[in-house]
């Protein structure tokens, strides 16, 4: 297969509209509490995890999903639902990885459109995906210290902050009134992803030589029943290892 040509794994890494669906349908469900992230602030959250400087294990990032306690915890029906349930966020998480690894200019947020009183229009609200986006970098606050560091990265973070942050000034508040101020937020959101994801590129590589993981171009030697460098658990030649494209 040439490079030129689509991988077929990059349409099995995504979940399906049905598969969403169900994901969508358990985190709504009563086997949750109220504190459990919804799709899109899903969504949000593990974005942060796969743009950010490091990928946490999914024994870190799992609970939080959840809810901030231990008493979150969801209860499933059997053995079989939760790991259904938590195979498909870390095939959620797989193509975000994907995707973003093939175009972080173009990145698709999982955002939900809104319908308010005495208004025809439909606006896009990326609110609750970016407290899901902040929540990952709260996650792991101490490692993304460069980017608010950097000259560039509290421009590009900005429009996520003012949507998503737990606090934010009066002054700011006056950002995020209306519903058009709010997707106009939204739609700057893609691109902040595509600079934020590029920032940490040099740091995740460095992270994944440390791993045994070079770049595509150098031609890597992994072993393939070595765990996977994203996190997810699996082996690589089931996870990230199953994506690659050959010459």
């Amino acid at each position: 297969m040439s490079k030129q040509e689509t991988n077929p794994m990059e349409v099995t890494l995504a979940l399906t509209e049905k598969e969403m669906d169900e994901l969508d349908s358990f985190l709504m469900s009563d086997a949750t509490t109220n504190e459990v992230m919804m799709l899109d602030c899903l969504d949000g959250f593990l974005t942060a995890i796969v743009s950010g400087p490091a990928m946490p294990q999914p024994s870190v990032w799992i609970p939080r999903v959840w809810g901030p306690t231990a008493e979150d915890a969801p209860t499933f029906a059997s053995d079989a639902q939760a790991e259904k349930i938590i195979g498909l966020m870390t095939r959620h998480l797989n193509a975000i990885v994907w995707s973003l690894h093939q175009d972080p200019e173009h990145f698709e947020p999982v955002f939900y459109m809104q319908v308010y009183a005495d208004d025809e229009r439909e606006y896009m609200d990326g609110e609750m995906w970016a407290h899901g986006f902040m929540a990952g970098i709260n996650m792991q606050r101490d490692s993304w210290q460069a980017l608010f560091e950097s000259k560039h990265g509290p421009v590009a973070l900005r429009p996520i902050y003012l949507l998503g942050a737990p606090e934010v000034t009066e002054a700011e508040e006056e950002l995020v009134k209306t519903p058009a101020q709010r997707e106009e937020l939204s739609k700057q959101i893609p691109a902040s992803i595509g600079w934020i994801y590029k920032f940490w590129a040099p740091q995740r590589r460095t992270a994944d030589s440390a791993n045994g993981i070079t770049s595509e171009n150098e031609k890597p030697k992994i072993s393939r029943n070595a765990p996977c460098s994203c996190g997810s658990g699996r082996k690589y030649k089931k996870c990230c290892g199953a994506t690659q494209v050959s010459d």
